[in-house]
């Protein structure tokens, strides 16, 4: 019986944005759940990946300007591909169209895919309105807010669809990379709260 639960990142090179998320989510896990949060298994994968390819130098920096530590561990470029969805508890995209991808490779899986801002601005509002019951390990807690969140899409949807989308920022200049990984580090954050 498998005892941990499985957070999946998924970008297109798999170089740059899921890398900066994982690190970010981990970094939130550990500050939350301390020695408990090797539960949750965190990995990421592209939709496109730059297979083998090392993350970006500058996934480290950006990180040491948001204030968070690098936990990328030294991680490379790796193919996103069903059987990753398939061990996934729960896929985080970057975009609306990454999640489309997903959900076109495994249509099973639709109920646990979302973007990261998505399911921030879900947790978000399961929080605020105390919606999800505590639970006794960081596992139950992200079971239990993956059961409920799909019932939350409609109801929270935004205005502009296109506000649930992380921008690419590979080879981008560094203040954009920062504000992406402001952006990510706020939504990660207002996730790990709720388990």
């Amino acid at each position: 019986m498998r005892t941990r639960f499985e957070v999946l990142l998924v970008c297109t090179a798999n170089v740059s944005r899921s890398p900066m998320a994982a690190s970010l989510l981990r970094h939130h896990l550990a500050d939350r759940f301390g020695e408990r949060a090797a539960t949750i298994r965190v990995a990421s994968a592209g939709t496109t990946a730059l297979v083998g390819e090392p993350v970006d130098p500058d996934v480290a920096t950006v990180l040491r300007k948001v204030g968070r530590p690098d936990l990328t561990g030294g991680e490379s470029g790796r193919q996103l591909d069903a059987q990753l969805v398939g061990t996934a508890d729960l896929v985080l995209t970057m975009t609306r169209e990454q999640r489309g991808a997903v959900i076109a490779l495994v249509p099973s899986a639709q109920r646990r895919v979302f973007t990261v801002l998505e399911l921030a601005r879900i947790a978000r509002m399961l929080g605020a309105e105390r919606r999800l019951p505590a639970s006794a390990s960081p596992g139950a807690g992200w079971k239990v807010l993956v059961a409920a969140a799909p019932a939350w899409r409609g109801p929270t949807a935004p205005k502009d669809p296109a506000s649930d989308d992380v921008d690419d920022v590979h080879r981008a200049k560094l203040d954009v990379q920062v504000k992406a990984a402001r952006r990510l580090d706020e939504a990660l954050a207002a996730v790990v709260a709720v388990v």
